[in-house]
């Protein structure tokens, strides 16, 4: 119980992230996750022999099942909502580089929706396994529509610039 409330912990504060290629995926993942605590603590619940700790545990079981579900309920929408797109990302991906380190640096198009502007957003994605990687996002530059990736020599990274670079991949 202890290292899934440390994992949890762990994944929310890290400065990368694991993600599917399959946006169902990554609201599946989260939402087992969600019911991780409470399924550990139920386990544990059945373990412990002594009546006193066993109510403690149950109560807290009980109290962790809630905003798990909770949790789960509200992720579900999003979850419906990238089925019925067929899988596809709600960021859209318009330019990407290759570093020499196998890492892949995406730029990606978010829109805010109705009432807000369109925005950038830089991310190093390194591959793990086929359909998971872990991202990292770099930058972000809200009130953009069009940037451009640029590679810096001798410093072997990626910068975003919204004036016009010798980059491979420009929108």
């Amino acid at each position: 119980m202890l290292s899934t409330s440390l994992a949890a912990i762990a994944l929310i504060f890290a400065p990368v992230s694991p993600r599917f290629d399959s946006a169902p995926l990554n609201y599946i993942a989260a939402m087992a996750l969600a019911m991780l605590l409470p399924f550990s603590l139920c386990w544990l619940t059945l373990r412990i022999r002594a009546r006193g700790w066993q109510a403690g545990m149950t109560g807290l079981a009980l109290l962790t099942w809630l905003p798990a579900l909770a949790f789960v309920f509200m992720a579900s929408y999003p979850l419906r909502a990238a089925l019925a797109r067929s899988g596809t990302a709600q960021d859209e991906p318009v330019a990407s580089l290759r570093s020499g380190d196998g890492s892949h640096y995406k730029l990606y198009r978010l829109s805010g929706g109705a009432r807000s502007s369109w925005s950038v957003l830089l991310r190093r994605e390194t591959p793990l396994l086929p359909g998971l990687k872990l991202v990292r996002d770099i930058e972000r530059r809200a009130h953009t529509y069009s940037a451009y990736l640029c590679e810096v020599p001798g410093r072997s990274g990626i910068t975003l610039s919204q004036d016009p670079c010798h980059a491979v991949n420009q929108y």
